[in-house]
């Protein structure tokens, strides 16, 4: 009977702990669920959230080939793990090479980040003969921490690197063993840097010009939509338009922090141009019609006056000391006087004129609404003619003594030679070109494609696509800093 009374109350009690148990995990459930809901409500705010993106690089691009496929992607905060990924990833060795891979990034809550997680479900190595033999056993979680942690505030939007080791990955009795490891953001490089901005995302991203990889990112609230250099600070300081806060932020390049914030007046502005000494900034106020300048030391506007019909582009013409602004509505291009704002010369163009280019005393137009290109002659005051391009072109860069046109509507860029007027060539291959920089000691240009959501390179050398960078989001201003 003792027994059978100890029998009884040691089932209770095991039932007790088992309930506890289900109590406890039950909650930690209903909390991840919790998370899971708000991280993926599109009424959350940006600004209760920071934001986290992940990038993929080969440790050593010689290897074998593997291709494994990845359920999920989770980062660990606070002892639990939240999704990064909305679908499965493909990872392939021999695509990624000596390039970079985007895995995935969205909104996450502020905390202390300890590590990523990827569920692998399937892994393949390519043989000698061709054949793909699966290799993998069953699926496995692959788990990479870290020991400081990344820390994310409020409005922040931080790049967490992490390396596959290929070679290590396939074990000698050819199975997989999927190696990956955590590296942390590379600053302070002695590099060229290329910096764009994703307003979408409230993120400026910030790639190293050498091997064309994202190395860090920041976040600024309010959408971050054109950039502009002082090169003459040292370090660098460089200026932010962030359209729906009606601001221009001044960045430290060294920290990436924020030091100081002028306001742009009542009207958001669209476009920001930087005179070539870096104290000047003009905005395009294309709503309502006005153009502004800015003084980049003290943040006062003086002059402001109205241009109407929906000015969209404007250029510092440093040679000529103009200020160039093009007009959609009217077809015509203004030239002012940088100082007074006044107006000096009017151009007429053809359909929407938006980006303009001086080269050799010639102003060229991108006139997007008619597919072509027109020259003016400032010296002589004398139109030179027009060229035909692609689609849509919207904005126009100089590299190599080329001229290079970013077709919007056709996925392309064409190449003119400056004083003819005449197409070189043409680059395929794009989805929505737009907005261009380039690097001149490694002889690239960036071009902002936004429909791929990325950074498209051309090798000014060869005029030929050397990469796609993948950044996960469409990208507006672009920004070199040497």
């Amino acid at each position: 009977m003792l027994l059978g009374r100890y029998t009884k109350s040691s089932s209770f009690a095991a039932c007790l702990v088992v309930l506890l148990l289900a109590v406890i995990l039950s909650g930690c459930q209903i909390r991840e669920r919790s998370v899971l809901r708000t991280l993926s409500s599109p009424a959350v705010s940006s600004r209760n959230m920071a934001r986290l993106n992940v990038f993929l690089t080969l440790e050593e691009k010689q290897g074998p080939a593997i291709q494994l496929e990845i359920a999920d992607l989770e980062v660990l905060i606070d002892d639990l793990w939240l999704p990064l990924s909305s679908e499965p990833l493909t990872l392939n060795s021999t695509e990624i090479g000596n390039g970079q891979l985007f895995l995935g990034g969205g909104a996450v809550p502020p905390g202390q980040y300890k590590g990523l997680r990827l569920t692998v479900t399937q892994g393949m190595v390519r043989t000698a003969d061709g054949q793909d033999p699966v290799t993998l056993a069953k699926p496995q979680q692959v788990q990479m921490t870290t020991a400081k942690g990344l820390e994310l505030l409020l409005g922040d939007s931080k790049t967490l690197l992490f390396s596959w080791d290929v070679e290590n990955s396939l074990k000698p009795d050819n199975t997989l063993a999927p190696q990956f490891f955590v590296t942390g953001a590379l600053r302070n490089l002695p590099v060229n840097l290329v910096f764009a901005a994703c307003p979408d995302i409230n993120t400026v991203f910030v790639v190293r010009a050498d091997k064309n990889w994202v190395v860090d990112s920041f976040g600024l609230t309010g959408r971050p939509t054109y950039l502009g250099i002082e090169p003459s600070a040292r370090p660098a300081r460089f200026y932010v338009l962030t359209t729906d806060e009606k601001m221009v932020k001044v960045i430290d390049s060294s920290s990436f922090r924020v030091i100081d914030s002028y306001p742009t007046l009542n009207d958001a502005a669209t476009y920001m141009a930087i005179s070539p000494d870096g104290q000047w900034a003009y905005l395009v106020h294309e709503q309502s019609g006005y153009l502004s300048r800015m003084n980049l030391r003290t943040g006062q506007i003086d002059p402001r006056v109205k241009l109407g019909n929906q000015p969209n582009y404007a250029v510092y013409l440093e040679q000529q000391r103009l200020l160039a602004v093009s007009l959609g509505l009217t077809q015509t291009v203004l030239l002012l006087d940088p100082a007074s704002l006044r107006v000096v010369r009017t151009i007429s163009t053809g359909s929407n004129p938006e980006g303009l280019l001086v080269s050799d005393n010639v102003l060229y137009v991108a006139e997007s609404g008619d597919g072509s290109i027109s020259a003016n002659d400032l010296a002589n005051r004398a139109a030179q003619g027009q060229v035909m391009v692609g689609f849509g072109p919207r904005r126009l860069a100089e590299a190599d003594g080329q001229i290079f046109v970013s077709n919007y509507k056709d996925g392309s860029l064409s190449i003119l030679l400056p004083g003819q007027l005449g197409a070189l060539q043409e680059i395929y291959g794009l989805g929505e070109p737009f907005e261009m920089v380039f690097d001149d000691f490694y002889r690239r240009l960036y071009v902002g494609d936004r429909r791929n959501a990325g950074l498209a390179v051309i090798d000014t050398n060869s005029n030929q696509l050397l990469r796609q960078i993948s950044l996960g989001a469409q990208p507006l201003g672009l920004a070199v800093i040497k």
